[in-house]
């Protein structure tokens, strides 16, 4: 007789274990699988969570952020809008998991360019910083909008679920202007906040146990830049600039020299990176 092999997953069967069943030449044996190996109903349910997301998301880009519509999804999955509440609670739910969503892709580009430069060269690095945060926000206007632009009605972004996808393109930033700082390559003296400007609590919500060496300062600093670099991207990306300046790109890197160098970064080092 043949040998006969036959795998059985027990998790496909509604049990709680992850369970293997070998038969062989007659012979059954029992192998507990990988715990992490995901069943069918975690792939189908894992599926259909990105098929809402995708379409919410389609919404965001044609409408913007107060566009997005759970019967409008419902009607192009081809679903009853009732069905999406078993995986979203509520719309406030859904537009939070894209907030993160949003933020974790936003982070995930300027992390990934600031590390492709030198690790010395802290000017070339933020500048690159910089230009991946535009460049996404350029490719992705409506996650843009709907992390900067026109609040969505009666949505207030949780702090525990958006916070720590919120927190990583502030903490690439200050993290970078910090190993500057160390390196002598930025002075934090030459810049206009006050030394003695203390952290809010949401910064130190958002930022703990990351930033307990860093001086008061350091905060103030990088948000200055910071902002500085958002509001350009608002206006570029919901405004007039592209009609008002001929050549946006070499302005918007102008622009984070200007902010570099308020920042205390070493002019030589600023100046290089416009070569």
């Amino acid at each position: 007789m043949s040998e006969i092999i036959d795998l059985v997953k027990i998790g496909d069967l509604n049990s709680s274990a992850d369970h293997v069943l070998v038969y062989t030449g007659g012979m059954e044996s029992s192998v507990v699988s990988e715990s992490s190996v995901p069943s069918r109903r975690d792939r189908l349910r894992a599926g259909m969570v990105e098929e809402i997301k995708d379409s919410a998301r389609r919404q965001l880009a044609e409408g913007g952020p107060g566009a997005i519509s759970l019967r409008a999804i419902a009607r192009e999955l081809g679903t009853a809008s009732s069905a999406l509440f078993r995986y979203y609670p509520s719309y406030n739910d859904l537009i939070s998991a894209l907030v993160v969503d949003s933020y974790n892709s936003v982070a995930d580009a300027v992390i990934t360019a600031r590390d492709a430069c030198s690790p010395t060269d802290y000017a070339g690095r933020w500048l690159a910083l910089c230009q991946a945060y535009r460049k996404w926000a350029l490719d992705n206007p409506g996650e843009f909008a709907l992390l900067h632009g026109t609040p969505v009605p009666g949505y207030e972004a949780p702090e525990e679920v958006t916070g720590p996808a919120a927190s990583r393109s502030i903490e690439a930033a200050l993290s970078l202007y910090v190993a500057a700082v160390q390196a002598k390559a930025a002075d934090p003296s030459r810049s206009q906040i006050p030394a003695d400007l203390e952290e809010g609590p949401l910064w130190r919500s958002l930022t703990a146990d990351r930033t307990s060496g860093y001086e008061p300062p350091f905060a103030g600093i990088v948000l200055s830049a910071w902002v500085a670099v958002l509001g350009y991207l608002v206006v570029e990306i919901f405004g007039s600039m592209a009609s008002l300046i001929e050549d946006t790109d070499r302005l918007y890197a102008a622009h984070v020299r200007n902010g570099m160098l308020a920042m205390g970064f070493e002019r030589g080092p600023v100046e290089a990176t416009s070569a």
